[in-house]
C-alpha cells in the first residue's frame, strides 16, 4: 500500500492583499499577515509595536504594495524626516514611525508635539 501525502506550500512571499489598522494606531494599516511580536504602549513618550513579517528585507525599505496601501489610508511620506531604515508619515497631527528590519517591522507612534525620529529603533530585533 502506497500512502501519499500532500502538504501545502507556503509562499515566502507575502500577499499584501488584507490590511488592518496598526495596535498603536488603528487608522495606520499593517498587513494582516504581520503576527504581533512585542507592544509598549502607554509611554509616556512612545507607544510601539513590533510585528514579524517573513519576507521583509531592510536594505529593500518600505514595500511598494505596501507603501501603496499606506497612502490610500490617507498617510503622507514625511521624506525630509526619514533616518536609515525609518520611514516617517504624518496623517493630520499624527505621526508614524515605520522601520523596516529583516522578516519583521516596528510602528511607532511618538508621544510628543515635536516631529522627531526617535533615535535606537532602528536597531531592534
Amino acid at each position: 500500500m502506497m500512502t501519499i501525502i500532500i502538504s501545502g506550500c507556503t509562499s515566502s512571499e507575502p500577499s499584501w492583499s488584507t490590511f488592518v489598522g496598526a495596535a498603536v494606531e488603528k487608522s495606520y494599516p499593517v498587513p494582516k499577515e504581520a503576527n504581533r511580536t512585542d507592544a509598549v504602549l502607554n509611554n509616556s513618550k512612545m507607544d510601539y509595536v513590533h510585528y514579524s513579517f517573513p519576507g521583509l528585507r531592510e536594505d529593500d525599505g518600505v514595500p511598494e504594495p505596501y507603501e501603496k496601501a499606506i497612502s490610500e489610508w490617507g498617510w503622507v511620506e514625511k521624506v525630509e524626516e526619514n533616518t536609515g531604515t525609518t520611514t516617517v508619515y504624518e496623517k493630520g497631527k499624527l505621526i508614524v514611525q515605520l522601520t523596516i528590519h529583516d522578516d519583521s517591522f516596528t510602528v511607532l507612534v511618538p508621544k510628543t508635539d515635536e516631529k522627531v525620529v526617535i533615535q535606537g529603533i532602528e536597531s531592534s530585533p
